[in-house]
């Protein structure tokens, strides 16, 4: 049985890689969908009701969707069928949107102003960390059990009886008194041979032989902002179902502390904010349940992971106590409680485990990123995780060694308290590139925007940095370079501060602009120098170095959704090798998942939150002084590919070589423009190098070049008819102060070709490329004047604490 089981995980494993998750709203449907079928094929056995007459044919133009992920462009023959407008809208056919990867549609077609909101449901990797088979041994089992006919005695209790049947290894097994109520009839009804389902020590219930591959788990993610809930088979360790939904604890307060200062100002503010949690996370179930098919009943296990406040209320504790020094929380022990105690309506008997936590701000949700990351088996290597969502959470170190802390940076990095800011949903500016002398903005739901939430926040400010419109001090300024002369007139003075205008009113969703206000810039740097400082200091009290760091793991809301370059261009990460940094999705919620599949882990995380070692920071002066240096934005960043004459002196001795990107994706000729959208979507990207049918360099299409052509009607046009063939490019024993001398003009990517063969790419040098020019070639000259000969191989330390270590060897 064990083999036959293995084989099927493994099985079951391979196959979930083709599928994807198709969320069907307003009804709030998760569906696992084989990749490459289309939404009409996966409603069709659903009662979801959707139009046409063609019976999928793509002839009547009638199934209609609104789709709220990043779109495409639709095929020639879906465009005859739909309007601009609708186009513009997001607006497809569900017989002609095939499934490549996970989406969230709309059936309600006309309303665009629908509440959407973008919630991290599941990890980037499918089915997250994939657990080695001698760790798998999920939390609650289920075992074949015969009674012999020796066995079935007079006078001996059934409960002793299934002792003898299990073996010397049950002698001590004990039974819920629920499953005693029933256990007679049971056994009796199944002719003593059935099946037990084991917690522990405890017989939960006796089930029919039928029932033995019935075995479910559910996964909760409680955020501050956002709740998750996984459906879990824990006989392949398969998610089967998906759901999510907004916390209405929102309303006693967006973030922690508001509600635990509810919590102490009203008498029943404890069971008010549990029985809201409790409604939520039992809607969560009936969905997750309705969608695959399961009876409440098939269910005998959950774990749920959040911050240490979301989980005292889920147990109805009284947390307020974390609001203020010394932040005592009323247990950080891993809890298994049964799960109607808490309201929560599964098997009667069902047991939840509530994950274990360090301290009042680090709960079970980073435990479980630690667990996702594979930090904590890792004994040599470094490792540096961020959680950043409403709090920003960060762990440093290894399986030998773990340290944590928790900054307060949320309310900025997730949209609050920026003037035309928002949470992640239809009509949030979430993504900003400049290309062709423009902005472009992707906005959440496809729709006109209404705001910006965070990731958007960030990329808008490392644009405008990169440009020079806000200085390294943060103000917003005018432009004084060609590149951003575009961009001049939405620099407007008001009320002795300079705003940047980010949409006008003819642009947004709501007709009225949208404005980046100094103060939001304010918000935005107070928030991310938390974060820097927050890591500073555990790389100080850790005793290592940036360089010390083999991996970076990032996860939450913003960590998944923001532009790892931009996060390092504003400074709220150090300079790293971006190949160092890893999306983990969903971590909190992947951890739990190993957590309800494998004992292991659970011991793992009970164990983990003993040995961790959390920095409070609230008091530690060497915070205070990090803080207050990391509130500027980096300045060795503020550079352009123009003639800058600092920059050519610096750089007149570092080639392309030494410094170009060799490793950066490219696109053929002959991929269709909904190809690159795609492609560009994927890698975060904003233009790539085209290359021919044979490998040649053809030319470069970016984000703009895709633009005109849309503006112009060439839907079905190929890359290689968009692409600019006229190319300014580079030679790899090029020095860069000739390259950057040799053109005004701002290039995002310059392609880097061989001398005596321009159509033959071996590299791009791009703007970050130039930064660590810019770095390489200080750290050369500082190697020359302590008398060295060789400098260190990495390029990655920071500019900033390159100074810091120079006023300290000056004394100053």
């Amino acid at each position: 049985m064990d083999k036959e089981l293995k084989q099927k995980r493994v099985r079951k494993k391979k196959e979930q890689l083709d599928f994807v998750w198709l969320h069907v709203l307003p009804k709030d449907l998760w569906l696992k969908v084989r990749r490459g079928e289309t939404v009409w094929e996966a409603l069709q056995p659903t009662d979801v009701e959707i139009g046409g007459d063609c019976g999928g044919l793509g002839k009547c133009g009638k199934c209609k969707v609104k789709i709220l992920s990043p779109v495409g462009i639709p095929p020639i023959r879906e465009r005859d069928l739909l309007t601009e407008d609708e186009l513009d809208q997001g607006i497809r056919l569900a017989c002609r949107t095939g499934l490549k990867r996970d989406l969230v549609v709309s059936t309600e077609e006309a309303d665009s102003d629908q509440d959407y909101v973008q919630i991290l449901t599941t990890s980037h990797t499918h089915g997250g960390r994939h657990l080695p088979v001698h760790y798998f041994e999920p939390l609650v089992e289920k075992r074949l059990v015969t009674v012999s006919g020796g066995i079935q005695v007079d006078g001996l209790a059934d409960l002793e009886r299934l002792r003898l049947a299990m073996g010397p290894a049950y002698q001590k097994l004990k039974s819920t008194l629920n499953c005693l109520q029933t256990l007679p009839e049971a056994l009796r009804a199944t002719g003593y041979d059935g099946v037990a389902v084991l917690h522990e020590d405890f017989l939960l219930a006796w089930q029919d032989r039928a029932e033995m591959f019935h075995q479910y788990g559910i996964v909760f993610d409680l955020g501050t902002s956002t709740l998750v809930g996984k459906l879990i088979n824990l006989v392949d360790g398969v998610e089967v179902a998906v759901a999510s939904c907004l916390n209405s604890q929102s309303r006693y307060g967006t973030n922690v502390i508001s509600r635990l200062q509810y919590v102490r100002n009203h008498p029943r503010g404890v069971e008010n904010l549990h029985r809201i949690l409790i409604k939520n996370l039992n809607q969560l179930c009936a969905h997750l349940l309705e969608t695959a098919g399961v009876k409440a009943e098939d269910v005998f296990v959950a774990v749920a992971a959040g911050n240490t406040a979301m989980q005292h209320l889920l147990l109805k504790l009284n947390a307020s106590w974390i609001a203020e020094a010394p932040f005592t929380p009323v247990v950080t022990d891993g809890m298994a409680v049964r799960a109607s105690e808490t309201g929560l309506m599964l098997h009667p008997d069902a047991v939840l485990h509530v994950m274990p936590a360090k301290s009042g701000y680090i709960g079970g949700d980073l435990l479980g990123v630690i667990l996702a990351s594979g930090a904590s088996e890792q004994e040599e290597e470094i490792v540096l995780g961020l959680d950043l969502g409403t709090n920003g959470e960060i762990f440093l170190g290894n399986g030998s060694r773990m340290m944590t802390c928790s900054v307060a940076a949320g309310p900025a990095l997730e949209g609050a308290r920026i003037s035309d800011g928002m949470i992640a949903k239809a009509g949030a500016i979430q993504s900003v590139s400049f290309e062709g002398g423009d902005l472009h903005y992707l906005v959440v739901g496809n729709i006109k925007p209404k705001g910006l939430c965070g990731s958007g926040l960030v990329e808008l400010v490392a644009v405008l940095l990169e440009l020079g419109i806000i200085d390294h001090e943060g103000l917003i300024r005018r432009p004084r370079n060609k590149v951003a002369r575009k961009l001049r007139s939405r620099v407007v003075r008001r009320g002795g501060v300079n705003d940047f205008l980010v949409c006008s009113a003819d642009e947004s969703f709501h007709g009225k602009p949208i404005y980046l206000r100094q103060r939001d810039v304010r918000e935005l740097q107070l928030a991310k120098a938390a974060v820097a400082a927050g890591i500073r200091t555990l790389i100080e009290e850790m005793g290592v170095e940036i360089d010390d760091i083999s991996q970076v793991y990032l996860a939450g809301a913003l960590g998944n959704y923001v532009n790892r370059h931009s996060a390092m261009r504003i400074g709220l990460l150090p300079r790293f090798d971006p190949d160092k940094l890893v999306l983990l999705g969903n971590a909190a919620g992947t951890g739990a998942s190993m957590v309800i599949l494998s004992r292991e882990y659970w011991q793992m995380a009970k164990a983990l939150a003993v040995s961790i070692e959390h920095v409070e920071l609230s008091w530690r002066t060497d915070f205070d002084d990090h803080f207050v240096a990391n509130m500027d934005f980096p300045k060795d960043n503020a550079l352009h590919l123009h003639n800058n004459e600092a920059l050519n002196h610096i750089v007149s001795e570092v080639s392309v070589g030494e410094v170009m990107t060799t490793h950066y994706p490219t696109i053929r000729t002959t991929a269709t423009v909904l190809e690159m959208n795609n492609l560009l979507r994927d890698t975060g990207r904003h233009g790539f190098p085209v290359l021919d049918e044979n490998g040649r360099l053809f030319g470069v299409a970016t984000i703009a070049d895709l633009s005109r052509a849309l503006e112009k009607g060439g839907n079905d046009l190929r890359v290689g008819e968009i692409a600019t063939q006229e190319l300014f490019v580079a030679f790899p024993d090029q020095l860069l102060d000739e390259v950057l001398g040799a053109t005004r003009e701002d290039y995002g990517r310059i392609p880097v070709v061989e001398r005596d063969d321009m159509r033959c790419l071996v590299g791009v040098l791009r703007r970050q490329d130039i930064m660590k020019a810019y770095r390489l070639a200080l750290k050369k000259a500082t190697a020359r004047e302590n008398g060295c000969n060789e400098i260190p191989e990495s390029d990655n330390d920071n500019w900033s604490e390159a100074l810091n270590g120079a006023r300290q060897g000056n004394g100053n």
